[in-house]
């Protein structure tokens, strides 16, 4: 992979991969005796799933496009509870 031909906010995904990396290490390092995978999984979700919200943040902010169409979610409905065939009405 050729650095020089990366644009600002891929060398910083890079940059924040690599000081995820190195958390994850230090962690390995820093573990007791029989503790080192737990100690590894907890740095990765504290440092793996900060840069992961990252990479997202800039991957939608750098193509406005992503964020066009309104919102993601749409509003499930709700209060009415669903009749069986055992209450004797038909819907078909």
């Amino acid at each position: 992979m050729d650095f020089e031909k990366l644009t600002a906010e891929q060398r910083l995904v890079a940059e924040q991969a690599v000081l995820a990396f190195q958390a994850l290490e230090q962690a390995a390092r820093d573990a007791p005796h029989g503790q080192g995978m737990a100690r590894v999984e907890a740095a990765l979700h504290e440092r793996g799933f900060e840069h992961l919200r990252e990479m997202l943040r800039l991957a939608v902010s750098a193509h406005a496009g992503a964020q066009k169409g309104g919102p993601a979610v749409r509003r499930a409905p709700a209060g009415r509870t669903p009749r069986s065939a055992a209450g004797g009405i038909s819907r078909s």
